[in-house]
């Protein structure tokens, strides 16, 4: 039927409408939108108001993203595209929209082909006397009956309904309910959520499969698994950690080879495809973390409970068991169905005490050697996948961030090294790339981690646009020796105290990493094959991984053509949208955690702040305790001179210029909450910039 519609929409010479598509058809309404949207999302139709046409050439599907700046734009085929003017205020995130490219390299909105968030969050703000709803991540202009609004007050967080009309004409919003105020961190979490379509709301459907779920391993489960209950295995995870996947253990063997075990969560074993399980983890893809609120992609009875890897309970799962020689190259490999029983659950702090400090808990102690092993074989990995692989070694990014009892922030600190995350690391690299070659070796479908190799002409403008700003980088010369080079190259600026914001500018100018069923590589990593294994109760990729291992290992026999073609189908589509939602929780992250440092920022508001230049350019770009705004380089004219013909400025007294990493000092003009904006004023230069940083918030 799908392809009839599709041709009967081809032969006109004037578009069709819907009324009469359904009479041509004699189809129900509701399965013939279904069928028009498949082929809007697919690009082979454009829907116009209410009438069809084939997709025209030149045209492109997208999906509207929203950057931390609260800026609109395009992720297609590896770039983000700004949009133009026209529509830019209907939009909101996740909308798939048609566009064409225009003269100025933007994307010119042609029409709105879906919209999966017809919900978004709005704030109620007081202004000059007057009620106004605030939307986060649109521009927007909402409007509500007066009965509604007069109940509302100002810091309130509404969420508004904003589904359009089949002409896509904006009807005024409709109040759907109040989340919390403004002023609550957690309230702000939801309201975040909500608009990257991430939620904690569970159908009755959904849950009653839940509490269908065994809350114990029954014996008959473990039959034909291997039995590791007698191992010492442990999880090593954050201190306030629930959702514990993974569970290693290592032991010595003769030849000066390490055995390393990493046991895996067997969600799949309780999580069926066409169960509302399964359905809910294809919506939402992953469990999104906001500061001190967890959105799971999973109801925390499973994902804490059967399928979590607690201490002293029995806990199905999927062991990938490898031997390490001492170059770290690995030498063999198993994958095995599996049971095991955690005999505790540690943490980053206390590992790291124990292999940084020689400082080991008394309740460590029975573990000490075990843990000295997972050390050793995570450090072989490390130096072979650097040697052998070509593994690229980034900065840190990350900031340590600890919160307070009700969510807001107590202290932000610098990135810091940790051997106890370097271990839990490697060992995770180290299994998802023996599964990945496993199924690349079998020739059955699954989903890969891809990184695609990176375009060296933007590599090199990366590092011409950092030699302007006061560096001086070689360029790479030609793709043959690109991934030496670029080793070498963070090897000599590594001991830089900028090269945290140069690596992150050399990330950025490579393609992202994202989900594929076609093998092209992992890049940064060096590897001709990856994939994630290790978290399925936290990402959907990885869960897909497990259902084709079962695939394998369990029901081989019905593995036919037919089959994978069909599984082929369901993986390419699902790891497609996992990427997409993975990019919008990674954006929510941001600015969740950028808000609650605003926060803070804006009770010291008279107050001096050390402030990192980021980039330079037509505008300047500061970081301030991990959250970045720009100020124009006129308003340094004032304390700087300006050098016209190295275009750099100049610190008066000490001739210092100001360059990438030059700290400053700023002070706060103003505060936005919506999309987590604010303004500073730069009032000097710190002139002994071989002091170590500080974040200020305390």
């Amino acid at each position: 039927m799908k392809d009839q519609i599709l041709e009967a929409i081809k032969s006109q010479s004037d578009k069709i409408t819907f009324k009469n598509l359904s009479k041509k058809f004699d189809i129900d309404t509701r399965e013939l939108t279904r069928i028009l949207l498949e082929l809007k999302l697919e690009a082979k139709i454009l829907q116009l108001g209410n009438k069809y046409m084939a997709f025209p050439e030149g045209l492109n599907i997208g999906t509207i993203c929203v950057s931390q700046t609260g800026k609109k734009y395009i992720y297609h085929n590896d770039e983000k595209i700004s949009v133009a003017a026209n529509f830019l205020n209907e939009l909101i995130l996740n909308d798939v929209v048609s566009f064409k490219i225009n003269e100025d390299d933007e994307a010119e909105i042609i029409s709105i082909v879906d919209r999966p968030l017809g919900k978004v969050t709005c704030e109620v703000k007081v202004v000059d006397g007057k009620k106004k709803l605030m939307p986060f991540y649109s521009d927007m202009n909402f409007t509500l009956p007066n009965d509604v609004m007069d109940t509302l007050h100002d810091g309130d967080i509404i969420v508004v309904d904003t589904t359009p009309n089949e002409l896509f004409d904006y009807v005024n919003a409709t109040f759907v309910r109040k989340i919390g105020r403004s002023d609550d961190p957690i309230a702000r979490d939801v309201a975040i959520a909500l608009n990257v379509g991430f939620d904690n709301n569970y159908s009755d459907e959904y849950m009653e499969e839940v509490y269908n779920l065994p809350t114990e391993v029954s014996e008959e489960e473990t039959i034909g698994r291997y039995d590791y209950r007698t191992q010492e295995c442990f999880t090593i995870d954050g201190r306030d950690m629930k959702d514990m996947d993974d569970g290693v253990y290592a032991e010595k063997l003769d030849g000066d080879i390490i055995r390393v075990y990493v046991h895996i969560s067997d969600v799949s074993h309780y999580v069926k495809i066409g169960s509302k399980l399964f359905e809910r983890a294809c919506e939402k893809t992953t469990s999104l973390y906001l500061n001190n609120s967890v959105f799971h992609m999973f109801h925390h009875i499973i994902s804490n409970g059967i399928c979590s890897l607690n201490p002293d309970k029995d806990r199905l799962t999927k062991t990938v068991v490898f031997d390490i020689d001492k170059d770290g190259c690995i030498l063999n490999y198993d994958i095995q169905k599996s049971v095991i029983r955690s005999r505790k659950k540690m943490t980053y702090d206390d590992v790291d005490q124990v292999i940084m400090y020689d400082t080991t808990p008394e309740d460590y102690k029975k573990y000490e050697k075990t843990l000295y092993t997972l050390y050793s074989a995570a450090m072989r990995l490390e130096k072979s996948f650097a040697q052998n692989y070509g593994k690229l070694t980034f900065a840190e990014t990350e900031l340590d961030v600890d919160y307070n009892s009700d969510g807001s922030i107590k202290e932000v600190n610098d990135p810091t090294d940790s051997m106890s995350r370097k271990i839990i690391e490697n060992l995770m690299i180290g299994a998802n790339a023996c599964v990945a070659e496993w199924f690349v070796n079998l020739g059955i479908p699954t989903v890969y981690r891809i990184h695609e190799f990176p375009n060296i002409k933007r590599i090199n403008e990366a590092i011409k646009q950092l030699n302007k700003e006061g560096f001086h980088i070689k360029q790479i010369e030609n793709d043959l020796d690109l991934t030496l080079s670029m080793q070498q190259l963070l090897q000599k600026l590594s001991s830089l105290p900028e090269f945290p914001i140069i690596s992150q500018r050399l990330v950025m100018a490579m393609k992202r990493a994202e989900y594929s069923i076609d093998n092209v590589g992992h890049y940064a990593l060096g590897l001709s094959a990856y994939c994630h294994f290790t978290s399925p109760i936290r990402r959907l990729a990885d869960l897909l991984v497990h259902m084709m291992i079962d695939l394998v290992l369990v029901d081989y026999d019905k593995i036919n053509e037919e089959t994978l073609t069909e599984y082929k189908y369901m993986l390419d589509y699902l790891a497609r949208d996992a990427s997409k939602m993975e990019r919008q929780a990674n954006e929510a992250e941001r600015i969740a955690e950028k808000l609650l440092i605003l926060d803070k920022l804006e009770k010291h508001q008279n107050e001096e702040f050390e402030a990192t230049v980021i980039e330079l350019g037509t505008k300047i770009k500061l970081r301030v305790d991990g959250v970045d705004t720009y100020v124009e380089p006129h308003e340094l004219d004032d304390l700087f001179a300006f050098n016209k013909k190295r275009k750099l400025y100049y610190d008066k007294e000490t001739n210092q210029h100001v360059k990438v990493g030059t700290k400053l000092y700023v002070k706060l003009k103003s505060i936005s909450s919506i999309g987590g904006y604010f303004d500073v004023m730069v009032t000097g230069i710190v002139r002994d910039t071989n002091i170590k940083k500080k974040i200020l918030i305390k």
